[in-house]
């Protein structure tokens, strides 16, 4: 571990990833306004919407706001940049690839999906990432870790709408798998990266300045990010290059409303959030940090109770306030409990933790 994160007290490294937490619930509504916003300019809706229109728009929303968020971080963390050396640069560049791709299917899920429902999903991250630590360091998972995973499952059944609750228990849906949506397989995959990113932050923060490798995180995210809107925009569908009339990416980034959720989203949720993240989580035991995680799916479902709803007026889009369900509360708890179970700590690993 860096003399850095030595220095940095338990209690402080836990309240700011309580911060964290907070921020990134604040970003599920404010994204799927964006994409309410995108499918306004482009006229199309969620299920008119090409899967390369969506994988275009979340790529351009992500490159944009952490290509602000790099330029912030420039102006407000100078002093930071001037620590920057070769290793910081290269774990930079290998976390920031792991986000972007989990990033860009998470954008392109909540098109399609709740801002509760994929901040539970992204939740799942809780369960993975032990897997993948003990994966990296050669390791079998613990059998509470793969207990968890199945027990995830079941929530994630009755969050999704696979399960019902009719007649005092819980049914299939009549329509059976119809009730999966292509977002919510595509926040699933967004886990996996998100775990490998976590694991990577702990592996890199504990042996580096864990604040210098922000700077290249936020660039690598960036330049990805808007390299594969590059290539996959000549494939979408619902846009024609020879389309003189059409209004373009352009016309829609430069409207007050979109660009303000775009500064919003590089301010809190990518600028203060990450660094924070990357200064304090290698300062407490990966296992904490994965059970504070487990708080950003709450924190999405709170925001998304009052949020939406002023975002609606902001923005002049139909995005309703969301309001809690039987399913959403029932599945919510099962997949939490399933996060703390796969985290459940070993007599031996209690006196490390």
């Amino acid at each position: 571990m860096s003399e850095s994160a030595q220095l940095v007290s338990h209690r402080r490294a836990v309240l700011a990833l309580v911060v964290v937490n907070v921020l990134w619930g604040s970003s599920f509504p404010f994204i799927k306004a964006l994409n309410l916003l995108a499918d306004e300019h482009f006229g199309v809706d969620e299920h008119t919407a090409s899967g390369a229109f969506r994988a275009a728009a979340s790529a351009w929303m992500t490159g944009l706001r952490f290509a602000l968020a790099g330029v912030l971080f420039a102006v407000c963390c100078s002093g930071v940049l001037r620590r920057v050396r070769w290793p910081h640069f290269l774990a930079g560049i290998a976390i920031g690839c792991l986000f972007v791709v989990g990033m860009v299917l998470q954008v392109s899920g909540l098109s399609t999906i709740p801002a509760s429902r994929s901040g539970f999903l992204t939740s799942l991250a809780v369960v993975w990432t032990p897997v993948l630590a003990t994966l990296f360091e050669r390791q079998r998972p613990r059998s509470t870790v793969l207990l968890a995973a199945g027990v995830s499952l079941f929530g994630v059944a009755i969050l999704t709408g696979l399960l019902q609750w009719s007649n005092g228990g819980l049914h299939f849906a009549p329509d059976g798998l119809g009730q999966w949506k292509t977002g919510d397989t595509l926040t699933l995959l967004a886990v996996l990266f998100f775990s490998g990113q976590i694991v990577a932050v702990d592996w890199f923060g504990k042996r580096l300045d864990s604040l210098a490798f922000t700077p290249s995180m936020f660039g690598t995210t960036a330049v990805l990010a808007l390299l594969f809107f590059a290539l996959i925009q000549p494939s979408i569908p619902e846009i024609s290059a020879s389309d003189s009339t059409n209004p373009g990416w352009y016309a829609l980034t430069i409207q007050p409303r979109f660009y303000g959720l775009i500064v919003l989203l590089a301010i809190f949720p990518s600028l203060v959030a990450f660094s924070l993240m990357n200064r304090f989580q290698p300062s407490v035991s990966p296992t904490q940090a994965s059970v504070l995680y487990t708080l950003e799916p709450l924190m999405a479902s709170t925001w998304a109770m009052f949020i939406p709803g002023l975002l609606s007026v902001w923005c002049s889009v139909q995005y309703a306030n969301e309001t809690l369900t039987f399913e959403l509360v029932l599945g919510g708890t099962i997949l939490i409990l399933a996060n703390l179970l796969a985290l459940w700590p070993t007599k031996k690993s209690r006196t490390v933790s």
